[in-house]
């Protein structure tokens, strides 16, 4: 998810992998505004918004729909779950291209995004998926995402300590870094009709937090990280998926490992997470997103 897994020797810093690590569910896409201040972009970016008469998606005996997820490790497992609940709710063959790669960030996404190449190796391949694309799923990190004039430093909130700067300004970097990889993947789909959806991050930090006195200021931290996603998201009417609120419940107190969501290592969404998470966007139904430049 956020963050690196550390050592093992270094306990308390593990959980912080949580939120790069496993698949995550969320309970309700939901409509919350943003505080943050409109970011512009230097690029001129197409735009996407609902067709007052929907095209329908493809379907029928030898339909094939390709799913792409592009996530953190806070998206693994998804992808398959996800792959069956489209081929039961549609009857689509599903073919799975999962990047749900860890501590991947949106800095290097848009990377591979703009110039066809990156760093990370196993993002190749990544812009031809997207143009075949009929499903589209995106939750990364904001590791690489800083404004050295207002930086963002979370750290504090993987570990025992406070936040250092999370405020919602901290995270305009990001949300214009999500914004142009709506862009650019609604750029490679050159006008098709595509399900796109965002998400944002769950809590399983909720026990730590209380201990340590720190809830307070790591949730309205998780706040500002779920606002800034949302509204890159809605900037192009593409639906979006709270994890967060279907984790933990809407005032962000449960914790979600009582809820079965959480692996024995306190970090990773389970399977039935997974599963939960699929369910919830099967929810939102399959009505795609009209893409022109």
């Amino acid at each position: 998810m956020i963050r690196i897994l550390l050592s093992k020797s270094v306990s308390i810093m593990v959980i912080s992998a949580l939120i790069l690590v496993g698949c995550t569910a969320s309970s309700a896409a939901t409509g919350s505004d943003s505080n943050l201040e409109n970011t512009s972009l230097s690029t001129t970016i197409p735009s996407a918004s609902p067709s007052p008469v929907p095209p329908k998606m493809p379907t029928g005996e030898g339909v094939v729909w390709n799913l792409v997820v592009i996530g953190d490790s806070s998206l693994w497992e998804l992808g398959d779950a996800l792959a069956k609940q489209i081929q039961k709710d549609v009857g689509v063959e599903v073919v799975l291209k999962d990047f749900a790669l860890p501590t991947l960030s949106a800095g290097i996404v848009l990377e591979q995004l703009e110039t066809g190449q990156s760093a990370n190796y196993n993002l190749k391949g990544l812009n031809d998926a997207v143009k075949e694309a009929e499903v589209v799923v995106l939750f990364i990190n904001p590791n690489d995402s800083i404004d050295p004039k207002k930086p963002l430093d979370m750290e504090g909130c993987f570990g025992i300590s406070m936040p250092k700067s999370c405020e919602m300004e901290t995270f305009a970097k990001y949300t214009e870094d999500m914004t142009a990889i709506w862009a650019k993947i609604i750029e490679l789909r050159a006008g098709q009709p595509t399900i796109l959806r965002g998400t944002d991050l769950y809590n399983p930090l909720v026990d730590q937090w209380n201990r340590n006195g720190t809830f307070e200021a790591c949730s309205a931290c998780w706040e500002h990280l779920s606002d800034a996603a949302r509204q890159a998201a809605e900037a192009y009417h593409i639906p979006f998926l709270s994890r967060y609120d279907s984790f933990n419940g809407e005032a962000h107190l449960d914790d979600p490992g009582e809820k079965g969501y959480i692996r024995s290592d306190g970090l990773h969404p389970t399977a039935l997470a997974c599963e939960f998470t699929a369910e919830l966007l099967s929810e939102m139904g399959y009505e795609p997103v009209i893409i022109s430049e």
